[in-house]
Formats: structure tokens, sequence, C-alpha cells
């Protein structure tokens, strides 16, 4: 199966559109993919900001991209002659349960989760645009639930950097080949901010090793004056610089993949309310330890388990303990039909402060992390203290 992230985003093409744009450009190298993934999801609990600030009871409703990212793109290459090759890549969310966009942290363009063009070649790649920050691409090989939407490496990331370390706009990247299963990337974002050069400002740099049975990799990512205005809108604040690092293992067993990995995110947030009751900044830094398995039990049946504990390093006692076990059954090489089961439980710390953290990155049951210590800045941002249980079945189909 192909690589595929998520996050969320909004646009509508009408199917004629596509099909035309199919037609238009199928003898010109350029390939028209996507995921469509809906299901059904329960939760004990939910996030009181997304349940008309109701409370946190149960919650069961349709929900986009159960198990990965509904997602359409646009992708092609050129081939220059002398192993030199053009190469571009658009790609956006689509929200199954309305038709509308599905976009990551309030980004409303159309294509809002990668626009990016450059050139290949045995030198390696050098890309420029909205891409997927190297550190992601650690995050996602060393995740045993593929970064999935529901109970993955996915939610601790967003709840402690939101999509800070996931799209970077504005960047430069550059990937090396493969040398003797050796491979390394980095990328470099300018702020575009006059008179500053350091707002805004972005890198990330990653490497890896595999042999086919064995991959070990780690990754750093740093991010100036990162903003989310979706999170802005709702708790009135914004995460100003951000900072992480991840590494880890994975090993190969037959049919059964072995993964374990550590991530550390700090970052330091303020409020942008004029209300004296937010008007206070917070550091984070919140420890992510992870493990689990993903098992082609049969050709057609994949199974794959994943435990993931977050740790509050500022307040003392805080921590979160998520874990999920999901099934896909395949009908054919591009259509599945899913099941998950997972929890998560949130212990303060001895001062009172919580990590409200998630078990989805949907908003019924997405959370907030570290960033939970902003007190009333982001309350009703995460999950309550206590023990979430959630399940989620569904239908995905790739194209």
């Amino acid at each position: 199966m192909a690589k595929q992230r998520k996050f969320p985003i909004k646009a509508c093409v009408g199917a004629a559109a596509l099909c035309a744009a199919s037609a238009a450009y199928a003898d010109g190298g350029v390939t028209l993919y996507g995921i469509a993934d809906v299901g059904l999801m329960y939760l004990s609990h939910s996030t009181p900001v997304f349940n008309g600030g109701t409370g946190t009871g149960h919650v069961f409703q349709l929900t986009n991209s159960g198990y990965s990212p509904s997602l359409w793109g646009l992708k092609g290459t050129e081939d220059l002659g002398g192993d030199l090759k053009a190469e571009f890549k658009l790609e956006s969310g689509i929200d199954l349960a309305n038709g509308g966009f599905d976009n990551p942290g309030g980004n409303n363009g159309l294509f809002n989760r990668i626009a990016e063009v450059g050139l290949s070649g045995g030198f390696g790649k050098v890309m420029a645009g909205l891409q997927i920050s190297p550190f992601f691409d650690i995050i996602y090989d060393l995740d045993p639930r593929g970064a999935g939407e529901f109970g993955s490496i996915l939610t601790p990331v967003s709840d402690n950097s939101l999509i800070a370390a996931v799209f970077v706009p504005n960047s430069v990247s550059y990937t090396s080949p493969d040398i003797g299963g050796f491979q390394a990337a980095g990328l470099f974002a300018l702020g575009g901010v006059a008179g500053s050069f350091q707002t805004g400002r972005a890198w990330s740099v990653s490497g890896k090793y595999t042999n086919g049975t064995f991959l070990a990799g780690a990754a750093y990512i740093s991010v100036n004056n990162a903003d989310d205005s979706a999170l802005a809108s709702i708790g009135e604040l914004y995460p100003i610089n951000v900072r992480a690092y991840t590494a880890g293992m994975s090993y190969k067993f037959g049919g059964l993949t072995a993964k374990a990995a550590f991530a550390n995110f700090k970052a330091n947030s303020v409020p942008v309310s004029a209300d004296p009751a937010l008007a206070h900044s917070t550091n984070t830094s919140v420890n992510i330890y992870s493990g689990g398995f993903d098992y082609f039990a049969l050709p057609y049946l994949d199974l794959n388990a994943g435990i993931y504990y977050q740790q509050d390093r500022v307040n003392s006692g805080g921590h979160s303990v998520m874990g999920a076990l999901g099934t896909q059954f395949f009908l054919s090489k591009r259509t599945s039909l899913y099941a998950q089961v997972g929890f998560v439980n949130n212990t303060c710390a001895h001062n009172g402060v919580c990590l409200g953290s998630g078990l989805t990155v949907e908003s019924g049951g997405s959370g907030v992390g570290g960033l939970q210590g902003l007190g009333l800045a982001a309350e009703g941002l995460g999950l309550p203290p206590g023990t979430t249980v959630g399940a989620n079945v569904g239908i995905r189909t790739t194209f």
C-alpha cells in the first residue's frame, strides 16, 4: 500500500471537472489520485468546545477520515533527459461528511496539504512550496498505526504542536539519494516577514537507515512563530515556537513489523486575547514513548496495535496513556473495511494542570496535550481527566 498521511482541509470539486482534468492530462504524465474514507465513531467522552460547550458527554457520529485522510491530488513528472526529471504534487483534503474541504490549521486554500514542484535525479531531489516536514516523515515511518486518524502517533503530535511539525509552507527541501541504505533530508522555510529574518522561519532535518527488514531513523524540527488560526479562534492563543525531536527503529519478522520510538515536544505559547484572564504565557515540554506492531495475518487481513505514553515534563505528575487496536479487511487492492477500538487516560499534574490528550484528530475526540498548561486559554480544548474509550468502523478506498 502507498504511504498516505492526513490532516483536515476544505474544497469542493465537481465530479465532472475531475473527470475532465483526468482525461485532459492522462497523456501528459499527470496522475489523479486520492483516498475516500468515512465511518461511524463512538466516544464515551467528547471535547467540550466541539460539543457545543455542553460538557464532556458521549458522542456517536458519522466521521470523515476514520482510518486515513480523505484527500485527492494531482502529481506528475517530466523526463528532461540525462537522468533529470521535473516533478510536482498538489494535494487537498476532502470532508466526506459534508462534501467540503478538510483543512489543516484553518488553511482554506485549494491545495492546502501539499503544493510543491522541483527537480530530481541521481543527486537526489530538490522541492519547493508547501511540504510535509522531514520530521513528520520519520514520525510516520516509526508509527505502528501508520499515523492514522484514530489512536495513533498523529494524535499526540497534533496535541503538542498543532500542525507546525507536519505541514511547512514557503519551504525548500533536499532529499539525498539512497546510499547503501542511508538517506538524509533537510528543509528550510523562509518566514517572509520584512525586517525579521527569524519570524516564521522553520527548519527540519532527518536521517534514516534501512536494509529491508530493519529501519532506524531520527529527526528534528524547529518552527518560529507557528500559528494555527483554527485553534486561535477557539482558545485565543498561538504557539510561538515549537521544537521537537524523535528517534526510533522498526524490525520486520515475516508478516509482522514491530516499532518503537521516542519524541520530545517543546512549545512556548502566548494568548492573543485582550482578556486579562487569558493574558499569560506558558512553556511546555512533553515526552512521548510509543511502540506497537503491524501484522498481516492473511494477505487480505491486517492487524495493528499501538501504545502511546505522554509525560508532562513541566507539570510534575501529569501524564497520558493512549492505546488502540485496529484491523483492515481488504475487499480488493484498493478497498477495505476497517474497525478500531481505543482508549486514552489523562492524569492531572500535582498542580492541577492536565494533559487534555485526545483519542482522535477528528473534532469530537481531539486534544491539546501540553498546551493545556495555558489554563483558561485552552479550556475546553482537550478530553477530560480520567478514561475515554472509543470505537470506529468504516470503509476506505483509494484511486
